[in-house]
This record gives C-alpha cells, sequence and structure tokens, in this order.
C-alpha cells in the first residue's frame, strides 16, 4: 500500500501541469511605434497642436466673453475601437472632414460641457456644474457647432504654412457603438483636451485617423530635418577662355516644337505635303548645342539667309 501510495502521488504530480506566471501586460505603445515615426517628427506633431491649443484659448475667451482654459493633457495613438469604447453614453459625437486630407475625424465632447457652452453662447454664466447630464437638442446643437467650426477652422490654420484645408461638418451622434466612420482596427490620433469653465473641469477629445494624417508627417519630416552648414560663399574663380577650343566644332542645333498631326496623317505624308505651324513658334525657336538646350530665339532672315535672334539664355554655355 505504501509503494502504490507513492506512485500515485508521483503520476498526480507529474500529470499536473506546470502553471506559468501570467504574461505581463504589454507597455503602451508610443506614436512613434504605430506610425514608425522618429522621435523629431512625434515632438513636432505634439508641438504643432500646443500651438493649435493657444491659440484656440484666445479665440474662445474673445468670443465667449469669458476665461475660457484648456489645456492638451493627452497625445496618443489608440485602435478606433478602443477610442469607441472609451466614450460615456450619452455623449456628444461629432463628425468632421479637413480636405483633402483623407478619412472622417471625430470630436467627442461630454454634454455638460456642450450645454454650458451653449448657455453661456445665450448670455448666460456657462457653468458647467449647473448643467444638466443629458443629450442636446437639435438647435442646441447648432449652436455649439458655431464653437465647434471655430475649433476646426483653429485647427487647419495651424497647417498653413504646410497646407490650405477646408473643414466641413459632416454630422453627430450620442453613442459612440454605431460609428461606422473607419475599420475597428484603424490606428487613431487621440488628442486629450482638458476645458475650465470656472471651477469645473471637463475632458474632450479629437481622433483623428492616423492614415489621414501622413501627408502632414511626411511635410513635417521634411520641415524638421536639419538645414545645410551654410558656409561662406567662395569667390568663383575668373572663367577664361582656352585658345585650344577655337577650331572644335560643335553641333548647334535649331528646333522649332507645337505640330501636331494624327498617326494616320503621319503615315500618309509624301514629298510636297504642307504642315500649318503656329506663327508664334517661331519667336520661340530653341538652339541647342550638342543635343543641350541653351537658348530661345526668334527665326528670320538676314541679307536672304535663314537666321535665329537669340532673344534667351537657358543655362550656362560649356566651357
Amino acid at each position: 500500500m505504501e509503494t502504490t501510495t507513492a506512485t500515485t502521488d508521483v503520476q498526480t504530480a507529474a500529470a499536473t501541469p506546470e502553471v506559468s506566471p501570467p504574461p505581463a501586460a504589454s507597455p503602451s505603445k508610443p506614436f512613434r511605434h504605430a506610425g514608425l515615426l522618429a522621435e523629431a517628427e512625434l515632438r513636432k506633431l505634439r508641438e504643432r497642436h500646443e500651438g493649435f491649443v493657444r491659440a484656440l484659448v484666445a479665440r474662445l475667451s474673445t468670443y465667449l466673453r469669458m476665461d475660457f482654459g484648456l489645456e492638451l493633457v493627452g497625445f496618443k495613438t489608440i485602435t478606433f475601437q478602443n477610442f469607441v469604447e472609451r466614450m460615456v453614453t450619452p455623449t456628444h459625437l461629432t463628425l468632421f472632414k479637413a480636405d483633402p486630407l483623407r478619412g472622417i475625424g471625430v470630436l467627442d465632447m461630454p454634454p455638460k460641457l456642450g450645454l454650458a457652452i451653449v448657455e453661456r453662447l445665450l448670455g448666460g454664466a456657462g457653468r458647467v456644474d449647473t448643467a444638466p447630464d443629458r443629450p442636446l437638442t437639435e438647435i442646441e446643437t447648432a449652436l455649439l457647432d458655431q464653437i465647434e467650426d471655430l475649433l476646426l477652422g483653429e485647427w487647419c490654420h495651424q497647417w498653413h504654412d504646410l497646407q490650405q484645408f477646408k473643414h466641413a461638418l459632416l454630422g453627430h451622434e450620442i453613442e459612440g457603438r454605431f460609428l461606422n466612420t473607419t475599420a475597428r482596427n484603424t490606428m487613431m490620433l487621440e488628442v486629450l483636451l482638458e476645458a475650465c469653465l470656472g471651477d469645473s473641469k471637463q475632458q474632450c477629445r479629437i481622433g483623428f485617423p492616423y492614415h489621414s494624417l501622413e501627408p502632414l508627417i511626411r511635410r513635417l519630416s521634411g520641415e524638421s530635418s536639419p538645414a545645410p552648414t551654410e558656409h561662406a560663399p567662395s569667390a568663383s574663380p575668373k572663367l577664361q577662355w582656352k585658345a585650344a577650343f577655337d577650331n572644335v566644332p560643335v553641333a548647334v542645333t535649331a528646333v522649332i516644337s507645337g505640330l501636331e498631326s494624327t498617326a494616320r496623317e503621319l503615315a500618309n505624308l509624301k514629298v510636297g505635303d504642307t504642315l500649318a505651324l503656329n506663327s508664334q513658334r517661331l519667336n520661340e525657336v530653341q538652339i541647342q548645342l550638342v543635343n543641350t538646350p541653351k537658348f530661345i530665339g526668334t527665326l528670320g532672315k538676314i541679307d536672304g539667309v535663314w537666321a535665329v535672334k537669340l532673344t534667351q539664355a537657358l543655362g550656362e554655355l560649356i566651357t
């Protein structure tokens, strides 16, 4: 019995699989990992949005005639699925587009913040703590569109030195689970803003599909590339003609462009046919030196001989 019991214990222990510790939670992926961005590009992108927030604060404070605090508190990428799951219900979603960028962006604003802004637009105090927690009506949505139009206009203006954009509001939703503006696994850039009205703070989010921002990221990459080191211009040596070249023959060709014809007409050409030439082309004769365009001239005659008068230089002469 003792031997049997020992054997059974050994078999039981052998049959019991070794329990491995649970895998550690994956660290959050930075924006540069999702989009393969360099640190300099990521920094430039964040700096642009920080400038956008500063400019927006000034415009909203003036427009609402009250102190409107706004701060960039989050800047990262998440999937569209996670972006939607973080929305509360009800919420106030605004779909927008910034032509010519591809894709549709999403502005997620808490209804209490939206209603406080609407109250201020109607002459009220604009207090978040007294605003009801309910979806906005059609009239309230139309009023809030003024602020969202201002917000998106300021975002587009931040890129005016790289590209001109024209924004448009596309529609509104109160639940994120019904959004189908892009695939659920699409990477989104989430810009998290914290608005402060009085003593109350509310957070709103702007989501941009990553593929929409790729043209801007490429331009930012070019903008952030280090400028070449400037050196003091050295004095160019004075060119001197070498007498050994005096008798070297150089092929000079006069070319007149602008003739167009169909393939059938060309196939039927024969000696004696005439091709019509635009008279303006006689002032645009191209002079080529060794098959390289160097001058533009005007076709004419001197003492009964066809000649070309040079009127414009296209490049430096061969020396």
